[in-house]
């Protein structure tokens, strides 16, 4: 079964906020909508920021925004940085030979996923009512 860590669910979270607001954000005001550690979601945003998914300006009015359009951030890329790998398919033992055959089912399926997740954007996140 394939889980986003907690790590990535927040970032998702955060993006999406971000992408709704039309101005700088603070990382409290979202952390507090959402029940979320202001502290986790700060760090979040950090390797966001690092990472150039992320602008933001320090002071009482500052906080943060996308870098670039909704339309233009990548899912793939986000979860890639958040994540690292999305689906290793190696065997559940190190070392071990694969012998079952399922080697190339899971990289089909890496394919496949990221395929996908390359094509969906921060934009599809939001969803407007």
């Amino acid at each position: 079964m394939f889980r986003l860590s907690q790590k990535a669910d927040y970032g998702l979270i955060l993006l999406s906020n971000l992408a709704k607001s039309k101005s700088l954000t603070s990382v409290s005001k979202i952390a507090n909508k959402n029940q979320i550690s202001p502290k986790f979601l700060s760090q979040i945003a950090h390797d966001l920021k690092e990472a150039g998914i992320l602008t933001s300006k320090e002071g009482v009015l500052g906080g943060y925004t996308l870098a670039k359009s909704a339309r233009d951030i990548k899912l793939l890329d986000v979860l890639k940085i958040l994540e690292g790998e999305l689906l290793e398919g190696k065997c559940f033992e190190e070392g071990h030979q694969c012998t079952c055959g399922a080697g190339e089912m899971w990289q089909e399926m890496k394919r496949q996923m990221e395929a996908t997740m390359g094509e969906k954007t921060v934009a599809d996140l939001v969803v407007t009512r």
